[in-house]
């Protein structure tokens, strides 16, 4: 009887070391995989803030660059001379605001393309180093 409760004990002991090991794994698991997550979220973040503050430079310099043409616009209408000659001004003026917001959304597209391209490979390298 002896005997059959040391074996009892053993197998038990055994199967909570097992359980042990287990619950240890998996609690190392996810925490790698939670760390992989918090840090590609920081990496993230980071490149939101880096393309946010290049659209916030370059929406500035393309606002100054439109104001720049409505003044010079300005300037060139209050020295016309004849109506055909405000006619021209204004098509010119009109153009050039045309193509400085065609640039704009353009660029603006190719910012956003590559941020999002660079988030997402971030995450899959994570994700990846995560599964490691």
């Amino acid at each position: 009887m002896a005997r059959d409760t040391q074996r009892v004990m053993t197998g038990t002991n055994h199967g909570m070391d097992w359980m042990r090991l287990v619950a240890e794994q998996s609690l190392n698991l996810s925490k790698a995989a939670f760390e992989g997550f918090l840090t590609s979220t920081r990496q993230t973040s980071g490149a939101i803030e880096h393309q946010t503050s290049g659209i916030r430079e370059r929406s500035i310099s393309l606002a100054a660059e439109a104001l720049g043409n409505t003044y010079d616009f300005a300037q060139r209408v209050v020295h016309a001379r004849e109506p055909q000659e405000l006619l021209q001004l204004q098509g010119e003026f009109l153009s050039r605001q045309t193509k400085l917001l065609a640039a704009q959304t353009k660029e603006f597209g190719q910012i956003m393309v590559r941020g999002a391209n660079a988030s997402q490979r971030a995450a899959t390298e994570q994700m990846r180093e995560a599964a490691e």
